[in-house]
């Protein structure tokens, strides 16, 4: 891969540097509902990354070094942006459903082990039969690898632009900090599934076309599934509502256009403007009343 330098992202990969973070102040600075909300869903989105990643094993993607090697670091490092996530909504004050255990900036590791069990206890119908699925798939499509690396590089994106998108909402300084932070590996992440995208969907003829047929009829945000579809509908809505919300979700798709095959593709606004008519005109209006019954379940 020309465009990314694994060598390099094997040697400096580890926990999100957290050095000096102003834990102290979170309490500070008030923290709306709505990002909070936001935070949650982001939070049991990271936390869940494993559960992906077996998926992920069960495909072709388990025969390549190059894969492994980048998968190990990267469901280490997506960790610990849930455990940050964690920490930061633990000092403003939130607990959440259902054990609505208490976080701290030092509380011991791994937090909220009550919620993630109870969230994949919910999945687990669902869960088993999408790996079953995914299993399946690989052995049929040889280049499957090639469908989970550009889903990959499209939820990577997805991820980093929602992270954008809250800094560019919010008015709390430490949040702005955290999220600052977890950027610069989310940005490592997507140019390594871009790269792996970019040379497996040329690989083999046809391989461009029938992974962006995929796509386009299967693709979903990151997150769905394991959250509520209302709680998905909700983050998408919010972070990407109004004029700068238009235009941020048109340059995810800009740069997933530049992909071999993708030219014209709009999986980015077309999940912005499917959530905006879930939620209902005048979402954004709407204050929530009770800010932990809102995100608790």
């Amino acid at each position: 891969m020309k465009d990314f330098d694994l060598d390099r992202y094997l040697r400096a990969s580890g926990r999100v540097d957290l050095t000096g973070l102003a834990w102290h102040r979170v309490a500070e600075h008030p923290l709306p509902a709505e990002e909070a909300r936001c935070l949650t869903y982001m939070m049991d989105i990271e936390t869940h990354t494993v559960v992906f990643l077996r998926d992920l094993l069960a495909t072709r993607a388990a025969h390549d070094p190059e894969v492994t090697a980048f998968l190990s670091c990267w469901v280490y490092e997506e960790l610990w942006h849930g455990e940050a996530f964690s920490r930061f909504l633990g000092e403003a004050g939130f607990d959440l459903g259902p054990d609505r255990e208490e976080v701290w900036a030092d509380a011991p590791f791994p937090s909220r082990v009550g919620r993630n069990s109870w969230i994949r206890r919910k999945l687990l119908g669902k869960a088993q039969a999408s790996h079953l699925v995914t299993l399946l798939g690989s052995m049929v499509f040889r280049d499957f690898v090639a469908l989970h690396m550009t889903w990959g590089a499209i939820n990577e994106l997805s991820t980093l632009g929602a992270y954008q998108r809250l800094i560019a909402r919010t008015n709390h300084p430490v949040l702005v900090d955290l999220l600052t932070r977890i950027i610069k590996d989310e940005r490592r992440h997507f140019a390594f599934y871009r790269a792996q995208a970019r040379m497996r969907l040329t690989h083999r003829l046809g391989t461009a076309r029938a992974v962006r047929w995929t796509l386009d009829r299967l693709w979903a945000p990151a997150g769905t599934g394991v959250r509520p579809q209302r709680e998905t509908d909700f983050v998408i809505a919010w972070l990407f509502a109004g004029n700068d919300g238009r235009v941020a979700a048109e340059e995810m798709d800009d740069t997933i256009a530049q992909l071999p095959g993708f030219a014209g593709s709009h999986l980015a606004a077309r999940a912005r403007g499917e959530a905006i008519a879930r939620m209902g005109p005048g979402f954004e209006r709407m204050r929530v009343a009770a800010p932990l019954a809102a995100f608790r379940t």
